[in-house]
């Protein structure tokens, strides 16, 4: 069960903190204000640790990292450890991952992570870790530092280097803006992004206070942000103006080749090109789409989390329990449309599943996990809870699901639920509560039904 230690207001210490003022939307300072993802994870941390933070503004992230190392803020709310980084600063447990990605100009072949840059130059924002990373284990390339991730891609839209390295959300976001529709993502940069609070050493002794924040952080804040930050949308490199005046050269040499058969040899040679381009653009469409679906761990109707996070946390949690013999528990609610399938209303039962998914995340407690297993099934994990607080959970949310007029008038509710076993892996488990699942069916819907 979740502890319930509460932080005594004696204990509020005041502290000074500096961020990336130019990582927008990860973080941000607009009109001396903080902004962005970490400004909201902020707030709950600070409510949960009583901790108050007060912002140092800066103009730069190096000049942010500078100010943290020298004492004159204490905080930085979201980085990546590094070895350099480790020699003045004690580090938080992650609360927050995000993908690096390569940005280059179109015409740019795929490249395969640092690897595959060869002798192009690369632009790098100063102060970030991968400077330190490719220093280390890709001496041979040419680094360029910038100040920020918007001023590189201008550079890089100019020619001023070859390849720009830089956080998906803020690249995507700053190619919109500026409209730099000559800047595609050619690849994924290693590592990704494990972002937690760096504190100058001096104040090492609230780490201990920052991860108890960071573990109690309600999973439904962790959806809100996530939904309200996710506008992610992979730039696809498919020129239709230049392909259109290729096509158009194309014929123009097919009908100088008719009168000039002398040309034939160089009509064979472009159109094997054109090809070998079309080819490229389909395999890097296909790349993009694949690596997008990878990196997505939430449901996009609902903004639980998805089928694989489901299973990833689940098997995380066997492996505690065969270490530690902790206890754990699965609850499968699944819904029974009312109607014929000729007679649903789609848009309505839509909204009638963001409606459920809500029941689910205000009757689940903080350190249960929440997903959509499937359309119709929504499963959550119970870590480290024995059976019986588990079923008083499941009911909970019966009750709610139950009275509940939106979710009443289109489905009926079914609730199995079972608490692991030894020597039972996921698919066991997950068998087992599904019977449980089809137990409550048979015994009319709207009960809770335990494996055996």
């Amino acid at each position: 069960m979740a502890q319930t230690n509460q932080i005594n207001p004696e204990s509020q210490e005041d502290l000074l903190y500096c961020v990336d003022p130019h990582w927008e939307p990860y973080e941000a300072i607009k009109n001396g204000i903080h902004v962005g993802i970490s400004a909201q994870y902020l707030q709950v941390i600070a409510e949960l640790s009583g901790l108050n933070f007060t912002l140092v503004p800066t103009e730069s992230w190096q000049q942010s990292l500078e100010f943290v190392q020298q004492g004159k803020c204490h905080v930085v709310p979201m980085l990546n450890t590094s070895d350099y980084r480790k020699q003045f600063l004690a580090f938080s447990k992650p609360y927050f991952e995000a993908p690096n990605v390569l940005v280059a100009r179109q015409g740019t072949p795929m490249l395969q992570g640092y690897g595959g840059i060869g002798s192009r130059t690369i632009g790098i924002v100063q102060g970030y870790r991968q400077v330190e990373y490719i220093s280390r284990y890709y001496p041979s390339l040419r680094i360029k530092l910038v100040e920020s991730e918007k001023e590189g891609l201008t550079k890089l839209a100019s020619g001023d280097f070859d390849v720009l390295v830089g956080s998906l959300m803020s690249v995507n976001m700053h190619i919109n803006d500026l409209n730099l529709n000559e800047l595609v993502i050619v690849g994924y940069a290693e590592p990704f992004d494990s972002l937690a609070y760096g504190v100058n050493k001096s104040f090492a002794h609230l780490v201990d206070r920052l991860n108890y924040a960071i573990e109690r952080i309600p999973e439904a804040r962790k959806v809100q942000i996530y939904k309200q930050w996710n506008s992610v949308k992979i730039r696809q490199s498919k020129d239709y103006i230049t392909w259109a005046l290729g096509t158009a050269l194309i014929m123009l040499v097919f009908l100088v080749l008719i009168v000039r058969q002398r040309y034939k040899r160089l009509f064979k040679s472009v159109v094997k090109q054109k090809n070998s381009e079309i080819a490229s653009l389909q395999a890097t469409l296909q790349e993009k789409n694949k690596t997008v679906a990878i990196l997505s761990a939430h449901d996009a109707a609902t903004g639980l989390y998805n089928r694989n996070h489901m299973i990833q946390r689940a098997e995380e949690e066997i492996s505690r329990f065969h270490r530690f013999h902790t206890s754990a528990s699965l609850i499968i609610v699944e819904l029974s449309y009312q109607v014929s399938s000729e007679d649903i209303d789609t848009s309505a039962v839509e909204e009638a599943f963001k409606v459920v998914a809500d029941n689910c995340l205000s009757s689940a407690r903080e350190v249960d996990v929440v997903s959509r297993f499937n359309t119709e099934q929504f499963v959550i994990l119970c870590p480290q809870t024995p059976l019986e607080p588990s079923k008083i959970l499941a009911e909970r949310l019966l009750s709610s699901l139950s009275n509940d007029d939106v979710v009443q008038k289109h489905f009926s509710v079914a609730v199995g639920m079972a608490e692991l076993l030894a020597r039972e892996d996921f698919n066991d488990w997950l068998e087992r509560t599904t019977k449980a699942l089809y137990q409550s069916k048979r015994l009319g819907y709207n009960n809770v039904a335990i494996a055996d």
